[in-house]
């Protein structure tokens, strides 16, 4: 039994580790992973303040069509040319139905911005609804931003990684010594 709680224990760290590996080589290629429907993303302009400014990580959660109202704060890939799909973070201050096609059109707005968005969302680009900012967010975005150079990846990430894998392949290594003996 010891043995099959090892092993599986070597299982589930392997399983974590290749997961980790996801998750950060996402982040320092500017993108996002989902996590169970929950996304952390770093803001790149003031266009929010004052709910939150450049540097700020926030939490976006996917929402259903019929929880999304007026004055929301969004997440969507924009279709401004000028932003080449990314995302934007903005607040919703209109929403319409397109009659011809019976589509929603959400109207946004950066609440620090004079003008409404000139390029209209529709449900499918939205990535999520704003539901937090977290406390430490401008140090995490910090280390993110450092996660983008490559001698700090490999320092921070590649590095811990390659010592992980080798420790549990001793540690197999000595499993299967025990075992043969």
């Amino acid at each position: 039994m010891k043995k099959v709680l090892s092993f599986a224990g070597n299982i589930i760290f392997v399983a974590l580790v290749l997961y980790l590996c996801y998750f950060i080589i996402q982040a320092a290629q500017n993108q996002s992973p989902d996590v169970f429907g929950y996304r952390m993303l770093r803001v790149m302009s003031d266009s929010m303040e004052p709910v939150f400014g450049s540097g700020d990580c926030i939490i976006v959660k996917e929402a259903a069509l019929d929880e999304i109202k007026v004055g929301d704060i969004i997440t969507f890939s924009s279709s401004d040319p000028a932003l080449q799909g990314s995302f934007n973070t903005h607040r919703i201050v209109d929403i319409v139905e397109d009659r011809t096609t019976k589509e929603t059109i959400f109207y946004t707005k950066g609440d620090n911005n004079n003008w409404a968005d000139d390029y209209t969302t529709c449900y499918e680009d939205i990535v999520g609804k704003y539901i937090y900012k977290l406390p430490f967010g401008k140090k995490f975005s910090s280390f993110l931003e450092k996660l983008s150079n490559r001698n700090y990846y490999f320092i921070i990430v590649i590095i811990p990684i390659l010592l992980c894998f080798l420790s549990c392949i001793l540690q197999l290594a000595r499993d299967v010594r025990k075992k043969s003996k």
